[in-house]
């Protein structure tokens, strides 16, 4: 393998602070949207049980639509994570 040369290296290491960064905000609405499926759940389960049918539906469409959110980000934060790591391995294998 060639060497990098030093700007290369630098949008490397740039690329990697960048995608951390973003991959912390993915992580966030992950943990958030999992969040809102888990308490509609919860309410719909406990409050809504014999209640009115409008908004029993209403819960399990919110829930719906955050757990396949939540699956999709947690689908998107992983595969970032490893474009990260195989970056910072591709930058290892180059070093001078």
């Amino acid at each position: 393998m060639a060497k990098l040369t030093r700007r290369e290296r630098e949008a490397i290491k740039s690329n990697i602070q960048n995608e951390n960064i973003l991959l912390q905000r993915v992580k966030r609405y992950v943990q958030y949207s999992f969040l809102v499926c888990l308490v509609c759940l919860v309410f719909l389960f406990t409050f809504l049980k014999d209640g009115p049918q409008g908004w029993r539906i209403f819960v399990i469409i919110l829930a719906v639509i955050s757990g396949l959110f939540a699956g999709a980000s947690y689908l998107s934060y992983r595969n970032g994570r490893k474009h990260v790591l195989s970056n910072i391995n591709y930058l290892d294998e180059n070093k001078q």
